[in-house]
C-alpha cells in the first residue's frame, strides 16, 4: 500500500483500536476477542472479533465510509468466521462514520442481517495529528496541586 491508501488504512486501524480499548464503554454487553482475526483459507483479515453475554460471535469491519467494499468484505468474514465455527451464532459488524445509502438499502432489501453501527464523531481523529496550530493564548491556567488555594 501507498500514499493515500496506506494513510487511510493506518486511520481505519487507528479508529478500530481506539473503539476496541473502549468496548466496554460503546457495547458493555460485548468482550474483546481480538484485532486482525486472519482467515488463512483466503488471506483475508476481519478488523476485530467480539463475543457477547450471549456467547454470540462478531466479526466487525471499520470504515471511515462505507460502501460496496466493506459490505463484500463483511459478508466474506462473516461466511469464514461461520465456517470456522460451525453451529455458532456468528453475526457480521460494519461500523463507519458515514453509509451509502444504497448499502443501507441492500441491507434491509435483502435481509443481510448486518449490524451497521455510526462510530461516534469523537473517533474520527483517532490516531492523527491535528493540523491546526494551537493557539498559546487559549489555553486556560491550571494551578499546580502545591500552590496554595487563595
Amino acid at each position: 500500500m501507498t500514499g493515500d491508501l496506506a494513510d487511510g488504512y493506518a486511520h481505519e486501524c487507528a479508529i478500530r483500536d481506539t473503539y476496541a480499548r473502549r468496548l466496554e464503554d460503546f457495547r458493555p454487553q460485548e468482550r474483546l476477542v481480538r484485532t486482525e482475526l486472519t482467515f488463512q483459507e483466503v488471506g483475508l483479515r476481519a478488523d476485530m472479533k467480539t463475543v457477547d453475554a450471549d456467547n454470540v460471535l462478531r466479526v466487525w469491519e471499520f470504515k471511515i465510509q462505507a460502501d460496496y467494499n466493506g459490505l463484500g468484505q463483511v459478508l466474506t468474514y462473516l461466511a469464514m468466521e461461520r465456517k470456522s465455527s460451525p453451529g455458532r451464532q456468528v453475526r457480521a459488524v460494519l461500523a463507519a462514520f458515514e453509509f451509502a445509502d444504497s448499502i443501507i438499502e441492500t441491507n434491509e432489501t435483502l435481509n443481510l442481517g448486518i449490524e451497521m453501527i455510526m462510530l461516534p464523531p469523537m473517533l474520527r481523529r483517532a490516531g492523527s495529528v491535528p493540523s491546526q496550530v494551537v493557539n498559546a493564548d487559549n489555553i486556560p491556567f491550571i494551578p499546580l496541586a502545591t500552590e496554595p488555594a487563595e
